[in-house]
């Protein structure tokens, strides 16, 4: 039999992927536009925080998410499709710009991760609470 992590366990992974994809997308500096660029940073901002549990914040991570893409892209296409959908932490890189994006990519696919898990969590926490 295998115990799952506690709901505590799962928002403090949430908090602390959170906090370390805020940061290092702030280190990243990635070249967004449009309606992105404004509302990043304070998304940053609340994640760097320890409060990665705003829904206003979720789509603006989703956009973030995309922009990396894009940006993996533009440094070497279709790296970055490939980098959302599969682990890349063994690829090797000469390109330093591309490894930043790269790492950026791993941490932000394991808060948002994370992000899910706690969140089917509390999902199926109000069905048990609901059909019992």
């Amino acid at each position: 039999m295998t115990t799952s992590p506690s709901t505590e366990d799962l928002a403090y992974a949430v908090i602390r992927s959170g906090r370390a994809f805020a940061r290092l997308w702030f280190e990243t500096s990635i070249d967004t536009s449009g309606s992105t660029r404004s509302l990043w940073p304070a998304t940053c901002r609340r994640l760097e925080a320890g409060q990665p549990f705003e829904d206003r914040d979720i789509d603006v991570v989703t956009l973030m998410g995309e922009a990396l893409r894009v940006a993996l892209n533009a440094q070497c296409p279709g790296y970055g499709d490939r980098a959302l959908r599969e682990d890349t932490r063994y690829d090797t890189l000469w390109d330093p710009r591309l490894e930043e994006l790269r790492c950026l990519a791993e941490v932000y696919k394991h808060f948002r991760d994370c992000r899910e898990r706690y969140a089917d969590r509390l999902m199926a926490e109000r069905e048990v609470a609901r059909a019992g």
